[in-house]
This record gives structure tokens, sequence and C-alpha cells, in this order.
């Protein structure tokens, strides 16, 4: 399905029945994705993809991210961010590709030839405190998609705002995905342009719960994670969402000094096989 969704852009012209450009639609870390993607109100590294408004304060951070998403699907992340005093800044980018695809004109037994599909965005966001329970954040991103020997270029904007009430929940909104594509041969992609909403609740003894419900192309899904802190090194997590083809999430992240390692598993419906994602985050000492 995400493949099709990807491949949504064909070279009669016809029109785009869905939005294209899957990649845009996740968060890159594998934190998130073992919580069932319920990001938008999480402080995390790797905010940036989900929602700038929390990007972490207080301190910098270079995160890297793959995933072995299904269909030979690959997608990778790199993530800088720099906070001073009330305000942060992130650059990121983004990759996606899918090669070793077989080429046909119409019905047929033999292929013309393999081409790949490749997918990417720069990113730089910026996120500030506005008062002391209330913060704001927006990014920019220049995005680039080629497919067999078409290519086209697009921008698209993120805005999202997070909200805390009292040390232990905060609620949050973004919007993601506002822009457009260049055409690709004939016809522009369009992209995911996506509403969340959600928040994140700390308030249970080393438990942290999240929430979020999520409107893209006119359908709406909801998310639920949870991540358990098992001493002070081991946190396990687990997720659930309604999207198409999978549901639950599984994952585990280990905290060592200055480093975070995070592993995600999603397993998908309908033998399309099952997504692997592994994330570094790296905070250095202040």
């Amino acid at each position: 399905m995400l493949l099709a969704a990807g491949l949504a852009v064909t070279f009669a012209g016809a029109a785009t029945a869905v939005p294209g450009l899957p990649f845009l639609q996740l968060s890159s870390g594998a934190r998130s994705a073992a919580m069932g993607g319920a990001a938008v109100a999480l402080a995390d590294p790797e905010a940036l993809y989900h929602n700038p408004a929390a990007i972490p304060l207080g301190s910098s951070t270079a995160a890297f991210s793959h995933t072995e998403w299904i269909q030979e699907i690959r997608h990778d992340y790199v993530t800088l961010s720099r906070a001073t005093g009330d305000r942060a800044l992130a650059l990121g980018l983004q990759l996606s590709q899918a090669t070793d695809l077989e080429f046909r004109t119409g019905p047929s037994s033999e292929s013309l030839g393999d081409f790949g599909l490749y997918e990417g965005a720069l990113a730089l966001g910026y996120s500030r405190a506005w008062s002391n329970s209330t913060r704001l954040g927006a990014a920019f991103k220049l995005i680039r998609q080629s497919i067999y020997t078409q290519s086209a270029t697009g921008y698209a904007a993120d805005v999202g705002a997070v909200r805390h009430i009292g040390s232990e929940l905060a609620v949050a909104v973004a919007a993601r995905n506002l822009g457009r594509m260049d055409a690709l041969d004939r016809t522009a992609t369009e992209l995911p342009k996506a509403l969340h909403a959600g928040l994140a609740y700390a308030g249970v003894q080393r438990l942290l719960l999240a929430a979020e419900a999520r409107r893209v192309a006119g359908a709406t899904t909801v998310h639920f994670g949870a991540e358990y802190r098992l001493g002070e090194r081991l946190h396990l997590r687990g997720g659930y969402q309604t999207a198409d083809s999978r549901d639950l999430g599984f994952g585990i992240g280990v905290q060592s000094h200055s480093y975070r390692v995070n592993y995600a598993f999603v397993p998908f419906a309908s033998g399309l096989g099952d997504a692997h994602r592994f994330s570094l985050v790296f905070r250095p000492a202040p």
C-alpha cells in the first residue's frame, strides 16, 4: 500500500488518487514508531519530523535513524539540533528509496528493466518558548522526488504548538506538509497534508502515556503509545494505531551516558512484511 502511494503518479498523466511521498507522513525515530506513532506531544530529539514545537530545549543533540521498511523500502534520517536558552534550531535530512523495481509499459511476463524510486527532504526547524507553558515551532522543507527518468522538486511547511499543563501533561497540535510539488512528467504529486492533535501524560511513576489523532487525505487514524522506564537505562515501549495494514508496535531503548539506542518492530498485515527501525541519539555533555 505504501509503495503504491509512492508510485501514485503515472506516466500517462492520470490524476493522483491518494497523496504521494508517504515518507513525509512518518516520524523518523524508532521511539515514536514503537509507540504507535503517537508523537505529536513528545519532546524528542527527532521531533523536527512530527512537531517542530517539540524540539527539545536545554541541550543540543545529533540523531541518526535507519528504517528497513516493507517491500525493501529504506528510510534514513539525520537530525542536528542546537538549543540556546528558550529557543532551539534543528536541521534534518530525510531520504527514502526503493530500488530494483521492474519496469513495464503494459501486461507482460518479462520486464523491460529495473528502476528506482528516490525521495528526500531537507528541513530547517525552529522552536521557541512563547511563555512558561507554551512552545511554538515551525519548519520549512525542500523536497526532491525521482522516479525512473523523471524528477520533481517542491516545498512544504510544518507548524505546531505544545502547551504544558502542570509538570505531567502536555497537549499539542501540528499541521504538516503544507506546500506543493512541481509536475512529475505531467502530473504533480499531491503532498500528504496532515493535521495532528494529541497529548502526553507522565503522571504515573516510570510510565509515559501518549495519544494522538491524525487526519490525512480525508481519513482519520488514532494512535496510542506507552513507554515504561525499567531501572535507569532501559525503556520498554509499545503502541497501537488504526492505520491501514498495521496496528501494533513494539520497541526498546537503552540509555548510556550521553547516548541512546532505540529499536522498533512494526509488523504489517496482508503479507506485506515487517518494518524494523533503528535510531542512535547523541546528546553531548554541557
